[in-house]
């Protein structure tokens, strides 16, 4: 038997449903407050706000190159 459930839900119905705060003023002014530095040149504010993306990407890129030299080379192992 198999039972599904459609909810079709805007994303604030969601929070409000599930009880999560709206952080819509916080988000915009982290925004403008972050595009008022770029404009005075602050790289350091968009080095500290992409890090964790970058860092996250590279590890990423550097697990599918070793997938793919494993492939290229025939080494690759699966477990069981």
């Amino acid at each position: 038997m198999k039972i599904s459930i459609d909810i079709d839900l805007s994303p604030s119905e969601a929070r409000e449903l599930l009880g999560w705060p709206d952080m819509t003023k916080i988000h915009e002014a982290s925004i403008a407050m972050f595009t008022e530095q770029m404009k005075n040149g602050n790289q350091e504010a968009m080095m500290s706000m992409l890090k964790p993306y970058l860092d996250g990407s590279q590890q990423a890129f550097s697990f599918y190159q070793k997938m793919m030299e494993g492939i290229a080379s025939g080494t690759v192992t699966t477990k069981k």
